[in-house]
């Protein structure tokens, strides 16, 4: 790699770069966020791109630069996943992108300035179609589903099914382990999956911090489930809610040596091609 690219900011370097047909190019942005680029369109999922003095990982992109989102999927309400001035410098600055989250989010969503017709509330299991973009949502668990005004087709945490370019890419999203997760990840027979690490326990709770699956609970069920590519997250924002990533890839050295995974670094490119 020449010096001119390390020269280049993210924003550059995700728009020079070509992906060629069933290939996915993903940046880290740390905790769970990450963009995905690939058959013409540039996706940001979870983008957390604020919070200067609170977070470990440095901002590389800032929302007023993302001028070329083409979606912009939110897993759920909480700051890191759905952070409002993020939100609002990405509307403002990608006026075509279209917004998906949970119906819970609607209302921050407006504050923020998108305008309806630019808002995807998807009802579980069914799905959208832009091409060479396709996605549906499935539930997560954030310890429970938490229906939006009881209605079970609109969960309060979601996780996403997307295939892009030909590669299916599962992004949890924050969730712990539920009964139906390991069947729909199965159906859904992802190529990539983006699972948080960074556990739960009794002491964290106290303090009001929501738990996730543990890094050996995320290695579980990427074996379980058959996943060709496991990518942990959740793990490097924040020092008193993360998780050493060692101890994931540790775990599968002792107990499934072959599931592949890869640890995302923010700022990292890493290019996912799909075998035939």
């Amino acid at each position: 790699m020449n010096v001119e690219v390390f020269a280049m900011t993210l924003k550059e370097r995700i728009e020079r770069f070509e992906v060629p047909e069933n290939m996915v190019a993903i940046w880290g942005l740390g905790q769970t966020g990450v963009v995905l680029k690939g058959g013409g369109y540039i996706v940001y999922i979870d983008p957390y791109l604020t919070g200067e003095g609170r977070r470990a990982v440095p901002i590389l992109i800032r929302p007023e630069e993302v001028t070329h989102a083409d979606l912009v999927f939110h897993t759920h309400i909480h700051i890191d996943h759905l952070d409002p001035q993020t939100v609002r410098g990405i509307a403002k600055a990608s006026p075509k992108a279209k917004f998906i989250a949970p119906l819970n989010c609607h209302k921050v969503l407006r504050e923020c300035g998108v305008e309806e017709e630019r808002i995807i509330h998807p009802p579980v299991g069914q799905t959208f179609d832009f091409g060479a973009l396709k996605f549906y949502s499935i539930p997560s668990a954030h310890y429970g589903f938490d229906f939006v005004e009881g209605r079970q087709e609109f969960p309060s945490y979601l996780g996403y099914c997307i295939t892009l370019n030909g590669v299916k890419i599962y992004h949890s999203g924050d969730t712990i382990l539920h009964d139906d997760l390991e069947r729909l990840l199965r159906e859904f027979a992802p190529d990539i999956a983006f699972l948080p690490i960074n556990g739960r326990d009794y002491y964290r709770e106290k303090r009001n911090i929501i738990g996730n699956l543990t890094f050996w609970e995320a290695a579980q069920l990427a074996v379980n489930v058959g996943v060709k590519l496991v990518i942990p997250t959740h793990w490097d924002m924040f020092p008193n809610n993360s998780e050493n990533f060692a101890r994931f890839a540790d775990w599968l050295y002792h107990n499934a040596r072959n599931q592949h995974f890869h640890v995302l670094h923010a700022g990292e490119l890493f290019v996912y091609a799909r075998e035939e």
